[in-house]
């Protein structure tokens, strides 16, 4: 069975292939599935640190002046250590840019452990690529596994101390679950409307409530008054008001 709500973009269309004696066929479904948008490339810089070769690299420290003629002044000093030191790391592991499209994990759960193990299963799968080997192949394949359940455990983790984090406050649950499920609320307010015109849509909904209150009491004959006993004078009747000035609504916000 193929299930999609009214509402659903992937328009899916169904076929089914009549090859089988039995009365149960393969059904066939292709959906409108529009591909999520590539992050834009950004510019990584990067040294390769794991190429440098250490003993060249000492070589070139001993014979350079900040071993052999080095400074008296601390100041002098200091300015030869990170000359020296930055012209051999330019030397033996360049800066490299590239264009890349690739996006880190941002994941709160992706702890720093996972990620120093991720390296260790690219370290395995780069290997069997190379060596293409029986034994290569089950150690990537159990590294990557073992990764995935990682993966798993993490998330597990995190989402628990997430909930139960605010099991003491229904507010704060209901909105965590909500953010976990993906659920967005529909905003009973206009995204933009002009002052004016949003000023009278609010008035206006005041003024229809109490006329329909009126109404609604006015149309019921066994609607009492409300002051018990009834009062002796009749009361004033405010016909006139007063604009309030800016001010006073300063003051009262």
């Amino acid at each position: 069975m193929v299930i999609t709500s009214s509402d659903c973009s992937l328009a899916p269309s169904l076929t089914s292939s009549h090859c089988s004696p039995s009365d149960h066929f393969p059904v066939f479904t292709t959906l409108s599935v529009n591909p999520s948008p590539l992050p834009p490339p950004t510019l990584h810089s990067f040294r390769r640190f794991h190429r440098i070769d250490i003993s060249s690299f000492l070589s070139d420290l001993k014979s350079s002046r900040l071993i052999t003629y080095p400074p008296k002044s601390l100041g002098s000093l200091l300015i030869a250590y990170n000359t020296t030191l930055s012209s051999l790391l330019d030397k033996h592991a360049s800066v490299i840019t590239k264009l890349t499209r690739r996006q880190f994990p941002s994941n709160p759960w992706f702890t720093p452990a996972l990620r120093a193990f991720r390296s260790t299963v690219r370290h395995a799968e780069n290997l069997w690529k190379r060596t293409h080997s029986a034994a290569d192949w089950s150690c990537f394949k159990s590294v990557r596994n073992k990764y995935h359940n990682l993966i798993l455990t993490a998330k597990k983790h995190y989402y628990c101390n997430l909930v139960s984090s605010s099991s003491h406050n229904p507010k704060r649950l209901w909105q965590t679950v909500d953010n976990l499920l993906h659920h967005k609320s529909s905003s009973p307010l206009p995204s933009s409307a002009p002052g004016v015109s949003l000023a009278d849509s609010f008035a206006s909904f005041f003024t229809d409530k109490i006329s329909k209150l009126r109404l609604s009491l006015a149309g019921n004959p066994s609607t009492t008054s409300p002051h018990l006993p009834s009062p002796s004078a009749t009361p004033h009747v405010f016909s006139t008001f007063t604009p309030a000035s800016e001010s006073e609504i300063h003051n009262i916000l």
